[in-house]
């Protein structure tokens, strides 16, 4: 049986995310033969294959391995696609713990869905300077993924983007800049828009920058933006790949970097104005009031 949804988990080191992970994927609905997940090895010096080696019997579980040659996550994703034989691609991070649904809402929303779809699931606890880390740890060490889920809702660990998605009253793909949200920690879309858009840009060889790219690709293309909150997951904290505290000037400086390159291969008004600005919310605020101008002068 052809399985209908492909996961893809880029990793290097850190077994102990990936053990969470896995072990999450072991635990959803959704049949086992529905699903494959393919780990994707960017040369990690630890032995991830022995983890993967450990869910033979309980997932359909595949490894794949490129060299160290440094950063590669884009390339890691690349991998994975190729080898992919789900209709749906699903791409979460290692240390991405799923509820036990996920597989099953990526799937429903997928399926109802007359169009192309770019759908970004909700990620408790994600934040990019994890500030919240010892609590979460605890949280989800001491609990099932259900109950840890529940308990970082009620004490107002939820996901960074969640004044966002208030902002927009949850409605994203009405927003001319959805491709701000699109971080491929937790994010699907099926396997032919990522092959003809073209797939991951992997000239992206530091953190960050290559889930932007595909965000505006994918808007490019057409596809419908969706929030699926119901497809809930926990973001085990871990050391970044890049220290934003300690190195914020060099962090500035390739986050600038970025932004020109994306302008100088989106130019549009929306990635012109994102270069300008550090406020996606004020961002697509101002994109939406330009619009309405046009639309209806004065």
């Amino acid at each position: 049986m052809k399985p209908a949804i492909s996961v893809i988990i880029p990793t290097y080191n850190r077994l102990v995310g990936l053990k969470y992970t896995l072990e999450s994927l072991v635990k959803q609905e959704l049949d086992k033969a529905c699903y494959e997940v393919l780990v994707c090895d960017d040369g990690s010096a630890e032995d991830t294959y022995s983890i993967v080696k450990e869910y033979e019997n309980d997932l359909n579980i595949y490894y794949e391995y490129q060299e160290d040659k440094g950063f590669r996550a884009a390339a890691a994703r690349n991998m994975g696609i190729k080898k992919a034989t789900g209709d749906v691609c699903l791409f979460i991070d290692n240390g991405i713990i799923l509820h036990k649904d996920v597989l099953n809402e990526h799937m429903r929303i997928h399926n109802e869905s007359s169009r192309p779809c770019a759908i970004v699931g909700y990620v408790y606890g994600f934040d990019v300077f994890e500030s919240n880390e010892d609590a979460i740890k605890k949280i989800v060490e001491n609990n099932t993924v259900e109950n840890a889920i529940q308990i970082l809702g009620e004490i107002g660990v939820g996901d960074v983007r969640e004044k966002f998605y208030k902002e927009f009253s949850d409605d994203i793909d009405h927003l001319p800049a959805p491709f701000v949200l699109f971080w491929t920690c937790h994010v699907s879309m099926s396997r032919k828009s990522l092959i003809d858009i073209g797939m991951f840009d992997e000239s992206f060889t530091t953190w960050g920058g290559e889930d932007i790219d595909i965000g505006l690709a994918l808007q490019k293309y057409g596809a419908k933006f969706v929030l699926a909150r119901n497809a809930m997951s926990i973001h085990y904290p871990h050391k970044k790949e890049f220290d934003f505290a300690n190195e914020s000037d060099k962090a500035d400086r390739h986050v600038d970097e970025k932004k020109e390159y994306l302008y100088r291969k989106y130019p549009t008004r929306a990635v012109y104005l994102w270069t300008q600005t550090n406020d996606d919310v004020e961002l697509n605020k101002i994109l939406m009031d330009e619009a309405a101008t046009i639309n209806h002068p004065q």
